[in-house]
């Protein structure tokens, strides 16, 4: 069994409670939707404004990395996989 969003590296309660609104509870939904595809939800649902430290915190879930050590090749990555523009970004 996956274990839940909220045990994995750079997420919590909350961020776990966002996730949960769409249907990804476990390190393996995350895993099957990526982070980038999670992040676009969250905010096209409303849930939340674009932030690119959630992005990167659930990138560094599934790359089992501390976000605020992320390499800025591996954010870059991120950002454009989430297909959102530079001016969308916060």
């Amino acid at each position: 069994m996956s274990i839940p969003v909220q045990l994995l590296r750079n997420l919590g309660p909350r961020s776990a409670g966002w996730l949960a609104q769409i249907n990804i509870l476990t390190a393996d939904d995350l895993r099957s939707i990526g982070a980038a595809a999670a992040y676009r939800g969250l905010i096209i649902q409303g849930i939340v404004k674009p932030h690119r430290m959630l992005l990167y915190a659930l990138g560094g879930a599934l790359d089992d990395v501390n976000c605020l050590r992320m390499d800025r090749a591996r954010k870059r990555e991120l950002e454009d996989e989430t297909g959102i523009t530079h001016s969308q970004r916060a």
